[in-house]
């Protein structure tokens, strides 16, 4: 019914201009954990083409029965399985997608104790800054797949109503309604989560320069 696009992390390889110790100052432990942290969330951004493209399909196979006729409930119901088995791998995917963020938000939490030890007062406060965006980042990301799951849970007790030939116009519009106001829900998170995301990478970027990393990109 909806197509959402979610905003990914971005990395880069880094090259340290402070020189080689025999141990890793504060400065290098945090930018392994923060680069680390992209590869975590990498099953994360590989699930979002196939996620699109399954929101796509189900759309229309939403509008084909939307446009059949009860006398075409054969059809309706052969649709109204193909959108269900298209409800499951969604769930399936946004599932992965959580347990990609779930350990990427364990190995994020590292970046705090290295972020204490940073002895440039101003980088300090601008690493603060930045793992309290990452922090709100993850928050919003999990009410997203809260809410999303929401919505897969009214689609397919949509699914299901349309393959019942006693089915009501009320009850369908009345499901329709449920469900359109849920994916308003995931629309205002979904943009929020986009949003917070684009704060990061550039709290992010300029961290790295202030902190002497330089960026190439890969």
């Amino acid at each position: 019914m909806s197509k959402f696009r979610f905003a990914i992390v971005t990395g880069a390889v880094a090259l340290l201009l402070m020189g080689c110790s025999g141990t890793s100052s504060p400065e290098e432990s945090l930018h392994d954990v923060m680069e680390d942290t992209v590869s975590k969330e990498k099953p994360y951004a590989e699930a979002q083409k196939p996620l699109q493209e399954l929101e796509k399909k189900e759309q229309n196979l939403y509008e084909t029965i939307m446009g059949l006729g009860m006398k075409e409930m054969d059809k309706i119901q052969e649709l109204s399985d193909e959108a269900l088995e298209n409800v499951d791998k969604r769930k399936e995917y946004i599932q992965k997608e959580q347990t990609s963020m779930d350990e990427a938000k364990e190995t994020f939490a590292d970046a705090s104790k290295y972020i204490e030890k940073l002895d440039d007062a101003d980088l300090k406060k601008q690493a603060q800054s930045l793992e309290k965006t990452m922090k709100a980042r993850y928050e919003l990301h999990a009410k997203l797949t809260k809410s999303y799951l929401s919505v897969l849970d009214g689609d397919k007790e949509l699914y299901e109503m349309l393959k019942k030939e006693d089915l009501t116009m009320e009850q369908l519009e009345k499901q329709v309604t449920s469900i359109n106001k849920e994916y308003e829900k995931v629309s205002k998170l979904n943009d929020e989560y986009n949003d917070k995301t684009k704060e990061y990478n550039e709290a992010k970027k300029d961290l790295y320069s202030n902190a002497a990393f330089e960026e190439i990109d890969e």
